[in-house]
């Protein structure tokens, strides 16, 4: 099946002469780093009648061609600019969901050289403008903005039909030469999750766009000699799959399949969606890998349709617990020749900033930098934060309508808020290892530091597979609480999940580990409260502030003592 990694890859270790130490990979960043639309006409033109994209349409589904995706698209710009009066550097800010109008939007922009800009759904949700909604605008500052037919956005906001726009621009007939561009050049406007903070903008340049995802296909030259097919759903106001995703298959010829967000109601379709058109990669988040896993465990013949041209499956290192990673490894054991694979990233770094030079051993492998990328582990308060520098970091903030420097140090490595540390695996190859948000720590009253990540880690291999997340609370508190959030076999069983962290409590006995009192939510974490990301997993801090009361219950001698059995 060719070669799935490039091989001999090394972490290659510099010292400063400060003393600091600094890692890149030995795979270097090509020289040639095309233009994305420059990568999209050379596919419009080797294969102008292969599909690039398909979506769900009136129960069946629709697809457009590289050929096609390229035209309509120069025939929007024209639109944009003739019609709208833009011009290069103006701003067009939507909220089309992912699939083929949206795309032929996004590619519309890069012809015209305009920033593109997807907006969050739920905060416009009511098409009007709000203190939700300013802010998202004030940093985006778009001269247009383009919403899917009936939002209320059209009336409440002046928005321009999405539908109106795309069968308008058929009447362009000779739309004209792409605008020249450099690779400076602002490409869109992506918003940071909040997950550790307000969202904030995030300018991404077409430099940054070619030197990402010409690094994956230097560390990864199966996603370049196998063109990419990917059944995807990650939501396209997110750098994941609104700019890593779609750009990787377009950089590479392949073809992106838009899927419904996984569910109980819809991964039916989508393992049936996945056999019909054969995933050569499946890049995943917990919560849809475990439904997947339910649905394919028990159905050999269903698995073998997904896994027959599956090269490897990808998820975030950082988000994947120990009984999904036993379940997950047994799966690939018995199904098909792919491999599990992980990264690490950020909005501020064009989506990506460490792959796996190797199939991973374990979760929580972030891999190497990116080729052309440094990584420096720089001590704070006793943990080794990750800071970065390369090309795919972004020039700025976009923060209260203005520019804000990011976080940079002396050096001008970018200050991710996130530890790392470097491990060793059996096999001999050097990685760094994820080791939680430095946001997410806090103090006890007796001022002891609590490293929520790892903890929260450890309590969550402790009670595998009865528990899903936990939340820990007790910032200048005397002590440790947690809300358990228990799987589906968990929830009868709330003695035996005691009887875990009891476990845990003996065998970890610090004030910093010690969970004194804890309960069961009896509610999943809600997305339109802010406290889910649309990867899934549970934003603490919104968590924490939404439900205050229940955790000072907590700490009041509410919920249940941790007991061993």
């Amino acid at each position: 099946m060719g070669r799935l990694l490039a091989p001999g890859q090394k972490l290659v270790e510099e010292q400063l002469s400060d003393g600091r130490r600094v890692y890149r990979s030995s795979i270097p960043l090509p020289d040639n780093l095309p233009d994305i639309l420059e990568r999209l006409a050379r596919w419009a033109e080797v294969q102008p009648d292969t599909p690039l994209l398909s979506e769900p349409r009136d129960g069946a589904r629709r697809s457009i061609s590289y050929g096609e995706a390229l035209a309509r698209a120069r025939a929007v710009r024209q639109m944009l600019s003739g019609r709208y009066g833009l011009r290069k550097g103006d701003c067009v800010a939507t909220l089309a969901p992912a699939g083929i109008d949206a795309l032929v939007l996004k590619l519309a922009c890069f012809s015209g050289g305009f920033v593109h800009a997807a907006l969050p759904p739920f905060p416009f949700r009511d098409g009007v403008e709000s203190e939700a909604t300013r802010s998202f605008l004030e940093n985006a500052g778009p001269r247009l903005l383009v919403a899917p037919s009936g939002h209320p956005a059209i009336r409440g906001m002046k928005a321009i039909s999405l539908d109106e726009l795309a069968r308008d621009s058929t009447e362009v007939t000779v739309p004209g030469a792409d605008e020249p561009v450099r690779p400076n050049d602002w490409a869109a406007i992506f918003f940071t999750s909040g997950s550790t903070g307000a969202p904030k903008g995030v300018p991404v340049t077409r430099g940054m766009i070619s030197s990402n995802q010409a690094a994956i296909a230097a560390m990864w030259p199966f996603v370049a000699d196998t063109p990419p097919v990917l059944v995807d759903w990650l939501p396209w106001h997110h750098v994941f799959g609104g700019l890593d995703n779609i750009f990787k298959v377009i950089w590479n010829g392949g073809a992106m399949h838009v899927d419904a967000a996984p569910s109980p109601s819809t991964i039916e379709a989508t393992v049936k969606l996945m056999a019909d058109v054969g995933p050569t990669m499946h890049i995943a988040v917990p919560l849809g890998l475990k439904l997947l896993l339910d649905r394919l465990e028990k159905d050999d013949l269903a698995a073998g349709a997904l896994t027959r041209k599956l090269r490897a499956i990808f998820f975030a290192g950082a988000g994947i617990d120990a009984e999904l990673w036993r379940r997950l490894t047994a799966f690939r054991d018995s199904h098909g020749d792919f491999q599990i694979l992980s990264g690490y990233g950020a909005t501020e770094a064009a989506s990506t900033i460490t792959l796996s030079p190797a199939p991973l051993e374990r979760p929580g492998e972030l891999g190497h930098p990116l080729p052309g990328h440094s990584v420096a582990l720089v001590d704070v308060d006793g943990r080794s934060e990750c800071r970065v520098a390369g090309p795919n970091i972004a020039p700025c903030y976009l923060i209260d309508g203005r520019s804000v420097e990011l976080p940079m140090d002396e050096h001008g490595f970018y200050r991710t808020g996130d530890a790392a540390v470097l491990r060793r695996r059996s096999d001999g190859v050097a990685v760094f290892g994820f080791d939680g948000r430095l946001a997410e720590d806090f103090k006890l009253s007796s001022g002891v530091k609590v490293r929520t990540g790892p903890l929260r880690a450890g309590l969550l291999a402790r009670c595998a597979p009865l528990a899903d997340d936990i939340v820990i609370s007790g910032e200048n508190r005397d002590r440790l609480v947690a809300l358990v959030f228990p799987s589906v076999t968990g929830k009868a069983r709330p003695d035996e999940i005691g009887a875990l962290i009891a476990g845990w409590n003996a065998a970890n006995p610090s004030g910093s580990t010690v969970i004194a009192r804890f309960d069961l939510a009896t509610a999943p974490a809600e997305r339109a409260k802010g406290e889910l990301s649309d990867k899934g997993q549970i934003v603490q801090s919104r968590y924490l502030r939404n439900h205050a009361e229940l955790f000072e219950a907590l700490q009041s001698g509410g919920g249940r003592a941790p007991v061993g059995a």
